[in-house]
């Protein structure tokens, strides 16, 4: 009897000490949790631009969760006939509460359409979005 109490006993103990960092990885951003993400209305360095030239687009993205996280940011820009550029994609790491300030150059294809544009930030945890803003560009 003393022996079945024991393997009891180390089988609990074992349970445990796997199961609290399984436990543990909720709060990082991982095991199914989703995440917490701001964004910042994007800013770019011209209200507009001509084919072949370059932009600069700025905004801060902010991990609005307490524990670590990692986002991919994507910054695109879709034309006026609607043709997406994906101008940027990054993995980031952030930790609880942290905002990073985004910087990227864009530079407007010779082929883009004429007329207003928009510029895009968006923050994906995996495949969700958590966050999600534009600003105009002209492209003459």
């Amino acid at each position: 009897m003393r022996n079945f109490l024991i393997k009891c006993a180390f089988v609990l103990v074992v349970f445990a000490l796997v199961a609290v960092p399984l436990f543990a990885q909720k709060g990082k951003g991982g095991g199914g949790s989703t995440g917490c993400a701001t964004v910042a209305v994007p800013t770019v360095s011209a209200s507009s631009a001509l084919t072949g030239s370059s932009v600069g687009v700025f905004s801060r993205v902010t991990n609005c969760s307490s524990g670590k996280a990692r986002y991919t940011v994507v910054v695109s820009a879709v034309s006026s006939c609607g043709e997406e550029t994906v101008i940027a994609s990054n993995l980031i790491s952030f930790n609880g509460g942290e905002s990073k300030l985004i910087s990227v150059p864009y530079v407007v294809a010779p082929d883009t359409c004429k007329g207003g544009s928009s510029v895009f930030v968006n923050v994906y945890a995996g495949s969700t979005l958590l966050a999600s803003q534009s600003t105009p560009l002209m492209i003459q």
